[in-house]
């Protein structure tokens, strides 16, 4: 009986191993346990990290394309500063091929549209204005369709209008509704429209129109007090054009607010002024009481000045510009400076009619001045 206690009996040494090793593998599952914590929040923490930089690198791709995409706008706007409106489009055309749907680019190309419009443009390839206008109108079109109501539709409105004119003249046609029909819209949207109202003005006297329905629109414009130069020139040009000399006071009264207003005449449109003047003070006809009345004689002097001084001309028309301006300060009660004035052409042995007409004015001042 002793034997088998004996033999049942575990030795102390074993239960301590035992033990030992139980705790060894308590700690290694905690490790495990650990571990395996570990690497989730690490695949978490990862997986967070991966997209922190995929939205950085989008964003840095956003901002690196915006930044091109402001550059290329900045120097479309630069090209256009220059003239050189087919580089400015190429230029937007090429972005919009990229981002055929960025706002920024869309309005950029309105504004080049309209600007290119604005100025003194001119044919394009085969003589025809059409082969501009082809390119601008469908862009003018779209922005008047996306815009709300107001004076911005009203500007692409009215460029619309101007792109028919061109058209028109391509054409050679008696009529073309189209443009004063969209004058018409953007009056609508914008009763006092620079471009809508001073583009119908420039429309009618194009068309030998009543000189003062037009002036109604060019008033209406310069009401707005937006584009001042633009309307100006456009006022000009139109009178220029019509071909009556019932509008040459409406030319002197012109040039004589923009001298005010210090805008500037161009020199084709000076020399047209300048002709304007041979054939209103005509040394063999009575003095254009009306003409040189235009303006408050003073200030007929200063504009007469103001345009011609600066220009330069050939011994036959410097003597006629003196003489013109002799006839003015005559007017304007000037008349030590009309006699001076007067000798100087004198001086230069006129012929003619010219002749004769200083010669009778230097007498005559001569005498009131005695």
């Amino acid at each position: 009986m002793s034997a088998r206690r004996e033999n049942s009996e575990v030795p102390s040494d074993r239960k301590v191993k035992s033990g030992e090793f139980a705790k060894m593998m308590k700690w290694v599952g905690y490790a495990t346990a650990i571990l395996s914590l570990a690497g989730a929040i690490g695949g978490i923490g990862k997986a967070i990290w991966n997209r922190a930089e995929a939205h950085r690198k989008a964003i840095s791709v956003r901002v690196e394309t915006h930044s091109e995409l402001d550059n290329t706008i900045a120097a479309a706007q630069l090209e256009a500063g220059a003239r050189d409106y087919p580089s400015a489009w190429k230029s937007l055309d090429d972005a919009l091929k990229i981002d055929p749907s960025s706002a920024k680019l869309h309005s950029a190309q309105e504004d080049l549209a309209m600007k290119w419009l604005d100025d003194e443009i001119h044919a394009g390839p085969g003589g025809k204005f059409s082969a501009i206008t082809e390119k601008l109108k469908p862009v003018l079109v779209r922005g008047a369709t996306a815009s709300k109501p107001g004076p911005h539709r009203a500007d692409l409105l009215a460029h619309i209008g101007w792109c028919y004119f061109l058209e028109y003249r391509d054409q050679a046609l008696d009529s073309n509704p189209a443009a004063a029909a969209e004058y018409a819209k953007a009056a609508e949207e914008d009763p006092n429209n620079p471009y809508a109202q001073a583009m119908w003005g420039h429309w009618l006297l194009w068309g030998q129109q009543d000189v003062l329905e037009a002036e109604k629109h060019f008033a209406a414009a310069l009401a707005s007090h937006r584009e001042m130069d633009y309307v100006r020139r456009m006022q000009l040009s139109a009178l220029l054009n019509h071909h009556n000399r019932e509008v040459d006071t409406e030319v002197v009264r012109v040039a004589n607010a923009m001298r005010k207003e210090q805008q500037t005449v161009n020199a084709d449109e000076t020399r047209r002024i300048f002709e304007m003047y041979y054939s209103e003070i005509d040394p063999w006809a009575q003095l254009p009481v009306k003409f040189v009345n235009a303006v408050p004689p003073e200030e007929h002097v200063e504009t007469f000045h103001w345009l011609f001084d600066k220009v330069r001309l050939d011994d036959s028309k410097s003597v006629e510009r003196s003489y013109y301006l002799a006839v003015l300060e005559d007017v304007a009660g000037r008349r030590d400076e009309a006699l001076a004035t007067y000798r100087s052409v004198q001086s230069k042995e006129p012929e003619g009619a010219i002749r004769q007409a200083v010669d009778a004015g230097i007498k005559r001042l001569s005498k009131n001045s005695e």
